[in-house]
């Protein structure tokens, strides 16, 4: 498994980089890096569990969660499927994920900004004022998404790219960790 774990985090950071670089491309091809990811993870997750079935340290909730990925893979594959041959159905796919994307934004803006005054009552230091700035800075992000399409899809393929990146380092890390045999 650590094999195959250092493979894909390998293969990760490369699509995070290419994702980085063509935050649009990224955006409008979501669809189909949700369905390789979910696909990959559940699989990975399914043989990791009849691994571990063996040696009784397997957990069922990690089957099943990887199951569960591996069906919304296969059903995203389909979604993907229809939406290249019906323009109307990709457009509103489009335009909602565009619209929940902007809409988190400025709820985790708000949650943000109400953290840092309960930071600013619990703690006399001024380290408050770094949530406070940054909630501010996402509501007004999450604003300029419901008008500017365009920003908010740009914004979710650089964070698709960041979050590959991530992903992609955190699999190649567990190659090396002790796996306590």
């Amino acid at each position: 498994m650590k094999v195959f774990n250092c493979i894909f985090g390998i293969l990760s950071i490369i699509g995070a980089i290419y994702c980085m670089f063509y935050p649009g491309l990224t955006f409008l091809n979501t669809g189909w890096i949700v369905t390789i990811l979910l696909g990959v993870w559940g699989i990975c997750s399914v043989i990791d569990y009849f691994a571990k079935r063996k040696k009784a340290k397997a957990e069922q909730s990690e089957a099943i969660m990887g199951t569960l990925g591996l069906v919304v893979g296969i059903a995203a594959a389909v979604i993907s499927i229809f939406a290249m041959f019906m323009p109307g159905i990709r457009l509103m796919f489009d335009v909602i994920i565009l619209c929940i994307f902007s809409g988190w934004l400025v709820v985790d803006g708000i949650s943000s900004v109400a953290m840092s005054f309960k930071v600013k009552n619990a703690a006399s230091s001024g380290a408050w004022l770094i949530p406070l700035f940054c909630g501010i800075l996402v509501i007004i992000g999450g604003i300029y998404g419901f008008f500017h399409l365009v920003f908010a899809a740009q914004t979710i393929g650089f964070i698709i790219g960041v979050l590959l990146a991530v992903y992609g380092v955190k699999l190649i890390l567990s190659a090396f960790e002790k796996s306590g045999e």
